[in-house]
């Protein structure tokens, strides 16, 4: 449906008469409306969402968290004299009764966001500017939220992120070869067993307490980031969906892997799939200009190794799940996933030919004022 029954947004607190309602955006998990409204002569857009319940199984726990976030970001923004916080950060919109959420007679589980007006977002980077933009809009989520307990905060993705477990998953995917794929597979079944040492690096750093657990974002994706449609200067991240507790490692090398790589996520040609020097430094010097004060020592210098590990992750769950008979991620054709994981091993290749230069970007970084 195009429009959304009147029933639901009007148990909102939304004042005004109601001018429109169309789907919005272009996300392959909820269900997206923008509404507009008149109130008082002028027009206001609202974000109307409907939540995928099978994907997020715990929805009142990732509104307690998208709650706590946006608390706690818009009071950082007020103490640093931000006027209107939430033309920054999303901000809620209570139905009438005072709730973050509706859920409606069939079980549908809404919620409203005021929209943030004169922004972008852009699904891919096309010039280092825009890379140094969504670098700072990453640093600066990092930063505002630095100071937020992260056990405020639900795990609402247990195991999310954690690469042995997922190592574990492809072991046993090999092992049972359901589909009879793992012969067709060989070459990127040793690429993953070559670098098995991969894998730990992040985890082990958090479990023996050598950096710490923080609030992070989870899906640092370019079109997560508010773009100011005249000055084109980060505004804020938005899709908090995601948002628990974690390390900015993964963050970061998601962010990085995906921001550099020019030749895209589902490169038809591998020989197109390269890791962009000059976009990587101009995304770690818009997040090291709003992140670097925070940060530890160990968190910093375990930031190129975030960049392999989160690109090893990727290519490692693609080819599990190939093994598997692609019961996880939404395929196009039979043999997506195995491309998918093709991508992500050549991008791993450029990674690391270019990693005592990935090395020394950041550490000229830590030596500078970004």
């Amino acid at each position: 449906m195009n429009e959304i029954s009147s029933r639901i947004f009007q148990q909102f607190d939304i004042p005004g008469a109601y001018a429109g309602c169309e789907r919005f955006g272009s996300g392959l998990i909820n269900d997206t409306w923008l509404l507009r409204m008149v109130h008082e002569g002028l027009e206001r857009r609202y974000i109307i969402q409907r939540v995928n319940t099978s994907v997020f199984t715990e929805p009142i726990r990732v509104m307690e968290n998208i709650e706590t976030v946006t608390t706690h970001i818009a009071s950082r923004l007020w103490r640093e004299g931000i006027q209107d916080p939430f033309s920054i950060t999303p901000a809620l919109v209570r139905t009438k009764k005072g709730a973050s959420y509706f859920i409606d007679e069939e079980g549908g589980f809404w919620r409203a966001f005021h929209f943030i007006e004169f922004c972008t977002v852009y699904d891919r980077v096309d010039e280092p500017a825009l890379a140094h933009e969504v670098g700072a809009a990453l640093g600066r989520f990092h930063t505002l939220v630095s100071d937020l307990p992260p056990h405020s905060l639900h795990d609402t993705l247990p195991g999310f992120h954690h690469t042995p477990r997922y190592l574990r998953g492809f072991d046993e995917a090999v092992k049972a070869d359901a589909e009879l794929r793992a012969s067709g597979a060989a070459r990127e079944i040793d690429f993953v067993n070559g670098r098995r040492r991969l894998a730990p690096i992040l985890v082990d750093a958090v479990d023996s307490g050598r950096i710490p657990l923080r609030v992070v974002h989870n899906d640092p994706k370019v079109n997560n980031v508010l773009i100011h449609s005249l000055t084109r200067k980060a505004v804020g991240m938005i899709d908090l969906d995601t948002v628990k507790p974690g390390i900015v490692h993964f963050d970061f090398g998601d962010c990085a892997r995906s921001v550099a790589n020019l030749g895209g996520e589902d490169a038809e040609d591998l020989a197109t799939v390269t890791f962009d020097l000059n976009f990587f430094e101009a995304l770690v010097r818009g997040y090291m200009s709003e992140a670097g004060a925070f940060l530890t020592p160990d968190e910093i210098a375990l930031l190129p190794e975030s960049v392999k590990v989160i690109t090893f992750e990727l290519g490692l769950r693609f080819l599990a799940d190939y093994l598997r008979g692609d019961v996880y991620f939404k395929i196009n054709y039979p043999s997506h996933n195995l491309h998918r994981a093709r991508v992500q091993f050549s991008l791993l290749e450029c990674i690391e030919k270019n990693e005592e230069k990935i090395k020394a970007v950041i550490s000229s970084m830590r030596r500078q004022d970004v």
